[in-house]
């Protein structure tokens, strides 16, 4: 049962900083003025924002979702119609390449 409650706290807690942080995005002030006015100490209102930006980013799904390769070949047609053939690991690592520049 205390347990129950404490988690019930830590929720309370989040979402009461949850809503300092959409008023104060709203607000158009900086975070210090926001903070010095409403007697909020601005080192804690930083670190619920750090909290709530990582668990946000935490829930977003990747860009790109892991795939297996079992490719033998991997063929690349540039717009000069220049085309390039990879064979085995070579296709691989070509495909890591790319995708890491598209990110």
């Amino acid at each position: 049962m205390t347990s129950t409650v404490k988690l019930d706290g830590v929720a309370d807690k989040r979402a009461s900083w949850a809503k300092r942080i959409a008023e104060w995005q709203r607000s158009g002030q900086s975070q210090r003025v926001f903070c010095a006015q409403r007697g909020l100490a601005l080192s804690t209102f930083q670190w619920w924002r750090r909290q709530a930006k990582q668990r946000e980013a935490a829930q977003t799904p990747p860009a790109f979702l892991p795939i297996t390769m079992g490719v033998s070949a991997v063929e690349i047609e540039l717009r000069s119609r220049t085309r390039m053939r990879f064979e085995g690991e070579a296709a691989l690592r070509a495909v890591e390449h790319l995708v890491a520049r598209v990110k």
